[in-house]
């Protein structure tokens, strides 16, 4: 594992890496008065490997290389802090899941205003009539995306419950209540990739890999945090032991899940599987699934050692562009690395 850590931190502090190319034509865009991308290196995929790296760092906290972990999450959040602590969109959210981590560890109060901000800002952004984020409000189209669960309701339950915030946790169960509610496929029991609350339409297509992993990871990390009389706890429970059922039937005999899960004879898919399992793993470790699930979760979890190379995991599914955009090229990104960390950390022997 010490491979993909030194991988995960060198990612961690490089990715994105813009091409002289892209860069001139942001630039040319931006003097045209057209909107560009803003350079943010705290958006999800960074997310996805702080947290691997900081799961890792929980379990070897006493170890010769734990000291060049935390270095390297403090470089990386240090960074972020000095430039603003700027929050672009609701992806940025999921990096608060390693700083919370590191704000415990070294108790340094510049994390936690850091953590107050990204609160502030989930508190302040834009929902539906039921209380749903609006994954881009700017668009004005009223899309709901599975992906905001993962993103968002891990941090606000967490974060809720470390400092004593029930809001937080509130604003998190109603994300949840309402996809589970409006977002769900009533013949299979998978998500759609969103929906829009007015119509009632759902988007994208049923079962995409990546959308169950969203899904799974908002749940399992709620349900960790959330306590038993939490409103919606119950609901929320009895639907994520449905969904892992519904889910686990769609395995692969490797271990292994495809890139849309009914999608049996498709390419494999490592971050959908990463996802898929770590959520499982962290249910299995605080009861929320019984240990009937353990024989497949190791299963997949041995399938993806096995599909390591020089610290990278390859097999992964490019970024999605949006609803029904999922290009079939696949590589090794961070959003197949982290999550693997994560998974891997919590099931060591």
């Amino acid at each position: 594992m010490l491979e993909m850590i030194r991988e995960a931190e060198r990612e961690l502090l490089s990715y994105p890496e813009w091409s002289s190319s892209y860069k001139a034509k942001r630039r040319i865009k931006m003097l045209m008065g057209k909107s560009v991308e803003p350079y943010d290196k705290f958006n999800w995929p960074n997310g996805l490997l702080a947290k691997g790296i900081a799961d890792y760092y929980k379990k070897h906290k006493n170890s010769d290389e734990a000291r060049e972990i935390l270095d390297c999450l403090k470089r990386y959040y240090d960074a972020w802090i000095q430039k603003g602590s700027r929050m672009y969109y609701l992806d940025n959210a999921f990096g608060g899941m390693a700083l919370m981590d590191l704000h415990q560890s070294v108790k340094d109060e510049r994390y936690k205003k850091a953590l107050e901000e990204i609160a502030q800002y989930l508190y302040r952004h834009e929902r539906d009539t039921e209380g749903s984020f609006f994954y881009r409000p700017a668009q004005k189209n009223g899309y709901i995306f599975v992906d905001g669960i993962g993103l968002t309701c891990p941090f606000l339950c967490r974060y809720g419950s470390i400092y004593g915030d029930k809001n937080a946790v509130h604003l998190a169960a109603v994300q949840i209540q309402n996809f589970i509610q409006y977002g769900m496929d009533g013949k299979t029991g998978l998500p759609y990739h969103g929906y829009e609350c007015e119509s009632g339409i759902k988007y994208g297509i049923i079962g995409w890999g990546r959308a169950v992993g969203w899904l799974m990871i908002g749940m399992a990390e709620s349900l960790a945090c959330m306590d038993a009389e939490s409103q919606g706890y119950e609901f929320i429970k009895q639907a994520y032991r449905h969904l892992v059922d519904k889910v686990e039937s769609y395995q692969l005999e490797s271990g292994l899940y495809s890139w849309q899960l009914m999608a049996k004879e498709g390419p494999v898919d490592t971050s959908a599987t990463a996802m898929i399992l770590y959520a499982i793993a962290l249910s299995l470790e605080t009861g929320i699934l019984i240990d009937i699930h353990r024989s497949r979760m190791l299963r997949g979890r041995d399938a993806l050692r096995n599909s390591v190379k020089d610290g990278k995991l390859g097999n992964c599914l490019a970024e999605c562009l949006g609803f029904s955009m999922y290009p079939q090229s696949y590589g090794a990104y961070p959003w197949s690395l982290g999550p693997a960390l994560s998974l891997f950390a919590l099931t060591e022997e």
